[in-house]
């Protein structure tokens, strides 16, 4: 029995200097790693690509700590196994300090090294540099490119004559008026600013970045076109009461053509949906009343399926005075196609979407039609296909624009 208590006590206190021993054990061996020895820089448009050898196995990771505008420190991390560190978000081209640290698996760091970059001219600036406003229909049209790809704002101010001060440009929408700024990171830039009166105005467009840099404002002067939002009311039963030969067929009562003018952009319930069959393409007509020169129409898909499924993808718009069913006599308004911002295919529901895809389907995909194009009464809306192959095509909200031509 003693022998046992004693083999009991021996295996107690061998467990206890063993775990005590193990508490005490360093996380990781090793000290501080040693500084980054080996590095050459590459500027970039307002930012700089930093790349880096290492020789001490303790490194886990490399990290970069600076200052850019407003005081505002920023830290970039990368893995040992990387050999790149990207600053960025540099709001001048001029020289700035970057202290780089090797930091080791327990956290310890490495004396800094402070290398020197000069970040080419940032993109917000050489955007708005080279960026173009004329007059267009009920406002301007703004043209540019975006070499980089970055992702900016863009808005647009006007000056107020009474004071000579800049103010924000908002569209009237006659329901709330919309502050006319636009968010890219596309190559080509090209977006319209709407809701301006037809008198000579001084206009300004400035750029933004997402670490809060602005440009200097560029301005334009010139007037707008006139531009009115036609008329067509879901109320008004005239306007959908020709129907040619050929023309597709809602659903149901439920889905009538008149839903297209509705109001109702927020929800794939309220619109059009023509019956499923084969007959394609698929045309509606509507009657304006009177003559218009069309200057532009938006399209609001359905909302649960951006940029797929029966929305309409590649669209025709036919006008005529007199609405007959010899198609021969009809003119071609215009024709679009391909539209999503980042040109990317259909994706499963609205997953897949980039920021600025959802933007613009949100606000509604918007179309110009051509200058030349003479007034019609009467427009045929004929979608030659969907966004995928199917056997009907949804047209949740129309809106157009244009002017009286008598």
């Amino acid at each position: 029995m003693k022998i046992l208590k004693l083999s009991i006590i021996l295996c107690s206190l061998f467990v206890l200097f063993a775990c005590e021993e193990e508490k005490h054990a360093p996380l990781f061996s090793g000290g501080a790693p040693s500084p980054v020895s080996q590095y050459d820089i590459e500027n970039l448009p307002g930012a700089a690509a930093i790349r880096f050898k290492l020789d001490d196995p303790n490194t886990a990771y490399v990290k970069a700590v600076y200052t850019i505008e407003h005081g505002l420190t920023r830290t970039t991390r990368v893995s040992k196994f990387d050999n790149k560190l990207l600053v960025d978000g540099f709001a001048q081209s001029k020289e700035y300090s970057i202290a780089i640290y090797a930091v080791g698996k327990d956290e310890q760091e490495s004396a800094p090294i402070h290398v020197t970059i000069h970040p080419e001219t940032p993109p917000y600036q050489q955007v708005v540099a080279d960026i173009n406003v004329e007059a267009d229909w009920g406002g301007g049209k703004i043209t540019g490119m975006n070499p980089t790809k970055a992702v900016l704002l863009i808005g647009v101010v006007k000056k107020d004559p009474a004071t000579g001060q800049w103010v924000d440009v908002f569209a009237r929408t006659g329901v709330n008026d919309v502050m006319q700024v636009f968010f890219t990171e596309s190559q080509d830039i090209k977006f319209n600013f709407r809701g301006q009166a037809p008198v000579e105005t001084e206009f300004g467009i400035y750029t933004r970045d997402r670490w809060q840099n602005f440009s200097d404002t560029v301005s334009f002067t010139f007037e707008p076109w006139e531009e009115i939002q036609l008329p067509i009311s879901h109320q008004n039963p005239a306007h959908f009461s020709v129907d040619l030969t050929g023309d597709a067929v809602p659903t149901s009562t439920t889905y009538p053509k008149s839903r297209m003018f509705d109001g109702l952009k927020a929800t794939w319930a309220d619109g059009y949906y023509s019956v499923a069959n084969n007959n394609w393409p698929k045309t509606v007509t509507i009657d304006l009343l009177k003559p218009y020169q069309l200057s532009r129409f938006k399209y609001w898909q359905n909302n649960n399926l951006y940029y797929q499924s029966a929305n309409a993808k590649h669209i025709r718009i036919w006008g005529s005075n007199t609405p007959s069913t010899d198609y021969s006599t009809w003119i071609l308004l215009g024709e679009w196609d391909d539209w999503r911002p980042s040109g990317l295919p259909p994706t499963t529901l609205n997953a897949g979407l980039t920021a600025e895809d959802l933007e613009a389907a949100r606000a509604g995909n918007d179309f110009d039609f051509p200058l030349e194009i003479p007034g019609v009464r009467y427009i045929r809306i004929e979608t030659v296909s969907t966004w995928e192959p199917r056997t009907q095509v949804y047209f949740p909200e129309l809106e157009f624009w244009g002017r009286p031509t008598e």
